[in-house]
């Protein structure tokens, strides 16, 4: 004969079991659904993100493009280092940021300055671009040519000299 105290012990935790699950499925249900609906919206956050990423770069490489300007208008300017060091020193930038944002290095800024060398007509256009250019906008272009770089200057092949834009 089984014990009278196992019997009642077992009964009541079936019971107490039965009486609990009734409050509990309802409850276990919503759990499942609240962790669909965390794990779609982590997936549409991550969707997001990624347009919003690629939107930023597109704006930012937009920024960065300099206005067009024709092979005639770049070949009328006239690029001497006088006038070199004046528009580097109207927009208050170093040779480096001025280098940067012609897409030449800090060394041949420095060339142009002291006469050594002279600008070839990709960078009179470039140069011929950015002209009429306030401090404020070329600031703003020098950030959004540091941001589709990834904050580092890219090379070309020989240390400081920066990628030729096409």
């Amino acid at each position: 004969m089984p014990d009278i105290g196992a019997v009642l012990k077992n009964e009541i935790k079936r019971l107490s079991h039965r009486t609990t699950k009734v409050f509990y499925s309802p409850l276990k249900k919503d759990v499942v659904e609240l962790k669909r609906v965390v794990m779609r919206q982590r997936q549409a956050i991550q969707t997001l993100e990624r347009n919003s990423a690629r939107l930023i770069a597109d704006l930012n490489s937009r920024i960065a493009r300099l206005p067009e300007v024709t092979a005639q208008d770049a070949q009328k300017i006239r690029i001497s280092p006088r006038i070199i060091l004046a528009q580097r020193n109207r927009l208050g930038f170093s040779q480096e940021a001025f280098g940067r944002l012609l897409g030449v290095s800090t060394h041949t800024i420095f060339l142009w300055e002291h006469s050594k060398s002279t600008p070839r007509q990709k960078i009179k256009t470039a140069f011929a671009a950015i002209r009429h250019l306030g401090k404020r906008e070329a600031r703003q272009r020098l950030e959004a040519i540091a941001s589709v770089n990834g904050g580092a200057q890219q090379t070309r092949g020989r240390t400081g000299t920066p990628p030729l834009k096409d």
